[in-house]
């Protein structure tokens, strides 16, 4: 089954290369510029479209099947995305307006808006902070292993 999948995707990875360089080839031969033919642009962004949604799927698809045929991989996922819910949660309560009125008007935004914002710069930090946290304690671990 996982050498299938696997020349499936070669296979499919080659037909939109091949796709996307034929179209490069013609975009280029007719000059490169503003008088390519628009229906040479369609088919090359239809070819972006379809790489595009492909990658999509198999991007909401693999990590499900992957939790279905592993599922002790599939609690330490769920127990980070809570952590990463609670975090969020934590970051909403600590953020707030600071701006007055005039200076919400001034930068067209509204109260709410602000505090979306803070709440996502603070949990920006925090995740930025446990980044370096698990950097250092990586490095320092390894050292005495």
């Amino acid at each position: 089954m996982d050498n299938i999948v696997k020349k499936v995707f070669y296979i499919v990875s080659l037909l939109l290369i091949i796709a996307a360089t034929a179209y490069q080839v013609v975009v280029l031969y007719q000059g490169g510029g503003d008088d390519v033919d628009p229906g040479i642009l369609n088919g090359y962004f239809y070819v972006t479209y379809i790489a595009f949604g492909l990658s999509v799927l198999l991007a909401l698809v693999f990590p499900i099947i992957n939790m279905l045929t592993n599922p002790k991989g599939a609690i330490r996922t769920f127990i980070g995305i809570g952590i990463a819910v609670v975090l969020w949660f934590v970051s909403s309560a600590f953020a707030g307006n600071s701006y007055s009125p005039e200076q919400l008007e001034l930068m067209k935004i509204d109260a709410q808006t602000s505090a979306m914002v803070g709440t996502g710069l603070i949990y920006t930090y925090i995740m930025f902070g446990l980044a370096v946290v698990s950097i250092i304690y990586a490095g320092v671990s390894s050292f005495f292993k």
